[in-house]
C-alpha cells in the first residue's frame, strides 16, 4: 500500500501551519515561505535517503513527495529555527513516539490565535458587560456562567477596561470551563464576610437539602440576558 498521509499541518483560514519541533521539547508552528523566501521541506533530505532505515521507518506512512517539497520558512512562528516536521509528539526527530496534532509553543499560539476571525459577538454583548462591571463595582467580585467560549477573551478584555474606568482598580479574571469569574482585589476585600456567609450557607444547602436563602448578586448567567 502506497503512502498516503500527507505533511502535519493545522489550517487556519486560508493557511496552513506546519506542526515543527526544535532542540527543546515544545511543539511549534511554522509557516509557508513567501515568494522572496528561502524555503524548506518538512523533513531534511537527509532523513529521506536510502540507507537511513530509522528516518525511512518513522516516514514511511507519509507521502515522500510532501515530505520533501521545499514550502515552509526556514524558522517557526516563535522566530526559533526548526528540525523537522513533528510526527510524533515529544520525541527527538529521529525516534518514534506518539504524533502530536497540536503545537505546545505558548508564544506560537499567542502568535496564530491572532490570525483567527474576530467572534462576532452577542447583540447582548455590550450589557453583559455593564451588568458585569456594575456588579464588580459594588461587590468586587462576579461571576458570569454559561459565557460561550469565543466570547470569553472579548468579556474578559471588556470589562477590564470598563471597571478601570469605573474605579480607577485593576481586575483579575479567570476561566473555568464556561464560567468567567472577574474579581478586583480592593474592592473585594470590603465584601469578604458577606462572600464567606454566602459559601457556608451554599455549604448547608448542599449537607441538609434545604434551599440556600442568602442571595448571591454577583452569580450571575449569561443565558439570561444573551437571549432577551
Amino acid at each position: 500500500m502506497a503512502p498516503s498521509r500527507e505533511v502535519n499541518v493545522i489550517p487556519v483560514g486560508d493557511e496552513e501551519f506546519l506542526l515543527t519541533v526544535t532542540a527543546g521539547e515544545a511543539v511549534h508552528l511554522s509557516r509557508a515561505a513567501g515568494p522572496d523566501e528561502t524555503a524548506r521541506s518538512a523533513v531534511p533530505g537527509r532523513h529521506l535517503r536510502r540507507g537511513q532505515t530509522t528516518s525511512q521507518m518513522r516516514w514511511r506512512a507519509y507521502n515522500r513527495a510532501s515530505l520533501a517539497e521545499r514550502r515552509w520558512a526556514e524558522t517557526t512562528l516563535c522566530g526559533r529555527q526548526w528540525i523537522a516536521m513533528t510526527g510524533h509528539e515529544g520525541e527527538d526527530a529521529d525516534e518514534p513516539g506518539d504524533e502530536a496534532f497540536a503545537p505546545t509553543c505558548r508564544r506560537c499560539l499567542a502568535i496564530m490565535d491572532k490570525l483567527f476571525p474576530e467572534p462576532v459577538l452577542n447583540d447582548q454583548f455590550a450589557l453583559i458587560a455593564q451588568i458585569i462591571t456594575a456588579t464588580v463595582a459594588e461587590h468586587g467580585y462576579a461571576e458570569m456562567h454559561n459565557v460561550p467560549g469565543d466570547h470569553h477573551a472579548a468579556l474578559r478584555k471588556q470589562v477590564r477596561s470598563a471597571v478601570r474606568q469605573r474605579t480607577g482598580h485593576g481586575l483579575q479574571t479567570l476561566v473555568h470551563e464556561s464560567m468567567v469569574i472577574f474579581i478586583c482585589e480592593p474592592i473585594s476585600k470590603q465584601h469578604a464576610a458577606e462572600r464567606e456567609r454566602a459559601a457556608a450557607e451554599a455549604m448547608n444547602s448542599v449537607l441538609t437539602g434545604e434551599p440556600t436563602l442568602m442571595p448571591t448578586p454577583w452569580r450571575l448567567s449569561w443565558d439570561t440576558w444573551a437571549d432577551s
